[in-house]
């Protein structure tokens, strides 16, 4: 990348490291993923397996393009992918808490009732708030625990709407205002239009 040496013939840094991103394009979920429902359960053991989550929602007509819905409604997508990833993370935890309980309650490990402790909370705040772990406010000692779990809901994320050329040029869209509304209102986090096919 001429930027990148251009950077490091200017200021000449100590060691010389370039950045690099791995995207993994996961198809999108369809509602029951989390129960198995088409590739479901591969799908998000792979999103598992990320650092961070870039959700690229669809905002442009087109009848060549098929929508597995029949229609085009990235606030619905989106939704059914928030809600999909959240099952996930409740069933994951929920296990967690079982396990922790029975060690607890057999007196098999006493020194996990604060673990249960922890796990109940993460629970409760998933399933009360509905909102991804990334949107809580978390104690340290809670934090240890969530990074051991690793649930999907902690990751990063970033919204890329994908919008047609024409709508990308004269920035308007008639399905961005609401995608960022429920981004707002939902996680609060970055919302980036685009247009793959301008890019």
């Amino acid at each position: 990348d001429e930027r990148f040496d251009y950077l490091v013939e200017q200021y000449r840094p100590a060691s010389i490291v370039p950045a690099f991103l791995e995207a993994t394009d996961i198809a999108g979920l369809i509602r029951g993923a989390s129960a198995g429902e088409g590739l479901g359960n591969a799908f998000l053991s792979r999103i598992r397996a990320t650092d961070g989550i870039m959700h690229v929602c669809r905002a442009f007509d087109d009848e060549e393009i098929v929508h597995v819905d029949n229609s085009i409604d990235p606030v619905r997508d989106l939704e059914t992918i928030h809600e999909e990833l959240l099952l996930k993370d409740i069933e994951f935890v929920e296990k967690r808490v079982e396990v922790l309980r029975t060690a607890v309650e057999k007196g098999i490990d006493k020194t996990k009732k604060a673990e249960l402790e922890i796990a109940e909370t993460v629970l409760q705040f998933l399933t009360e708030t509905r909102k991804p772990i990334r949107c809580g406010t978390w104690k340290n000692v809670e934090i240890e625990f969530l990074n051991d779990l690793q649930l999907i809901t902690a990751k990063p994320a970033v919204y890329l709407v994908n919008m047609s050329e024409k709508d990308y040029i004269r920035q308007k869209n008639k399905y961005l205002k609401k995608v960022m509304d429920w981004v707002k209102e939902t996680t609060g986090e970055p919302v980036i239009p685009f247009s793959a096919s301008f890019e």
